[in-house]
C-alpha cells in the first residue's frame, strides 16, 4: 500500500464544528433540571438518543470530507447547508418531544437529503468507492424519518427514533462493505479530538458556577483540577500513543467518541448537580461515579489503535478497573461530602493520568 499523509484538516472544516459548540450546549440542558432529586430514566435516554443524531449528522459529514471533499465549490456549499439547518436543529433539541417533534425532524431531513447529495455527486469514481453504502444506509433513515412525519407524532416519533438508530448502527452491520483504504486516518483522529474538546469546553462553562465568592474556593479548584486530568489523560492517549499512519476503518474510534462526548456532558451535569441541594445525593454520587468510569472504559477502547510499544498490558488494564470500582464505592460512601466525592475524584484523575504519564515517559526514552 501507498505511504500514508496525513490530510489537512480545512478552515471550513473548522467552521463547520463551531455550529455544534451551540448544539452540544443544547443538549446538554436537556439533563440539567432534575425531577424530585433525581434525573428520569426517560429524560436521560433522549438525551443519549439526541447526542447520537447529532453526532451521526457530524460524523457523516466528517466522513466525507475525509474521503472525497476537496474543497471545491460544492464541498463547501454543502457543509455550509448543513450548518444552516443545525441551528434550526438545535433549537428545537429538548425533552418536550411533542411540541418540536416536526421542526426538528424537518432539520434532520433536510441534512440527510444534503448528505445524500454530497455522497452522490461528490464521491471518487474508482472502483474501490464505497460510497454506496453511505448512500443506502442515509436513504433508509431518511425514509423511516419522512414516514415518521406524515403519521405524526404519536406513532411517528418511533420511525423515526428506529430511523436515527438505522443510520447510526446499519454502519456496523454492514462494516465489511467498507474499505480501509479510503479513509485517511491520522485526517479522523483530529477530527474526532476536536469534538472533544468542544465537549470540554461545554464542561468548562458549566462549571463557571463553582467560581463564585460564595462557594469555598477549594471546591471549584478539585473540579477544574479533575476536568483538566481527564483532558489531559485523552490527550496522551490521542496524541502519543495511538498509531495515526495505518490502514482503519476507524469505527472503534467514531463510536467511542460519541460514547465520549455523551459521558462528558454527563460529567459536566454530575458537577452542575453536585452543587444543587435539592438533588438526591446518592444519585448524584453514583451518577457522576458511573460516568466517570465509562468515560475511562472508553478511553482504553482507543487503545487497539495504539502503536506497538504503547500497547496496553493486562496489569494497565486491571489497575485501571480496580481503581474505577473502587471510585464508584468511595462515591457512594461518601455521597454526602461534597468536599469528600470530589477528593476522591482528583485522586482517581491523578492514579489514571499517572498511569499514562508514566509510561509515555518510559516508552519514550
Amino acid at each position: 500500500m501507498k505511504a500514508i499523509i496525513a490530510k489537512r484538516v480545512g478552515m471550513f472544516e473548522l467552521f463547520f464544528d463551531l455550529v455544534f459548540v451551540y448544539a452540544i450546549s443544547k443538549i446538554a440542558v436537556m439533563i440539567h433540571h432534575p425531577v424530585n432529586g433525581v434525573l428520569p430514566a426517560v429524560n436521560y435516554f433522549q438525551f443519549l438518543l439526541v447526542v447520537v443524531v447529532v453526532m451521526q449528522v457530524w460524523l457523516y459529514q466528517v466522513l466525507y470530507f475525509n474521503r472525497y471533499g476537496k474543497d471545491r465549490l460544492g464541498d463547501i456549499a454543502g457543509l455550509i447547508v448543513e450548518m444552516f439547518v443545525m441551528v434550526y436543529l438545535s433549537n428545537n433539541i429538548n425533552t418536550d418531544w411533542h411540541i418540536t417533534f416536526e421542526y426538528f425532524n424537518i432539520a434532520m431531513a433536510v441534512m440527510i437529503v444534503d448528505l445524500l447529495l454530497q455522497y452522490a455527486l461528490g464521491n471518487s469514481k474508482d472502483k474501490q468507492s464505497d460510497h454506496r453504502v453511505f448512500i443506502y444506509t442515509l436513504a433508509i433513515e431518511l425514509a423511516l424519518i419522512i414516514a415518521g412525519l406524515f403519521l405524526g407524532y404519536d406513532v411517528g416519533v418511533y420511525f423515526a427514533i428506529v430511523g436515527y438508530l438505522v443510520g447510526f448502527l446499519l454502519p456496523i452491520v454492514l462494516y465489511k462493505k467498507f474499505n480501509a483504504a479510503n479513509i485517511n486516518f491520522p485526517h479522523l483522529v483530529e477530527r474526532v479530538s476536536l469534538i472533544i474538546i468542544i465537549a470540554f469546553g461545554e464542561a468548562v462553562v458549566n462549571i463557571a458556577s463553582y467560581f463564585t465568592k460564595n462557594i469555598p474556593l477549594h471546591l471549584p479548584i478539585l473540579v477544574f483540577a479533575s476536568l483538566v486530568l481527564m483532558f489531559a489523560t485523552y490527550v496522551i492517549e490521542v496524541d502519543n500513543f495511538i498509531e495515526e499512519k495505518q490502514y482503519n476503518k476507524g469505527f472503534i474510534l467514531m463510536y467511542s467518541h460519541v460514547a465520549l462526548v455523551a459521558t462528558i456532558l454527563s460529567i459536566t451535569v454530575g458537577f452542575v448537580y453536585l452543587n444543587m441541594n435539592h438533588v438526591n445525593k446518592t444519585f448524584v454520587a453514583l451518577f457522576l461515579a458511573v460516568a466517570v468510569a465509562i468515560y475511562y472504559l472508553f478511553i482504553l477502547t482507543l487503545s487497539v489503535y495504539n502503536k506497538a510499544k504503547f500497547q496496553l498490558n493486562m496489569i494497565n488494564i486491571l489497575t485501571t478497573c480496580v481503581c474505577l470500582i473502587a471510585g464508584i464505592i468511595l462515591f457512594y460512601l461518601l455521597r454526602n461530602s461534597q468536599t469528600g466525592l470530589l477528593i476522591v475524584l482528583l485522586v482517581l484523575n491523578v492514579i489514571i493520568f499517572g498511569q499514562y504519564y508514566l509510561k509515555k515517559k518510559q516508552r519514550s526514552n
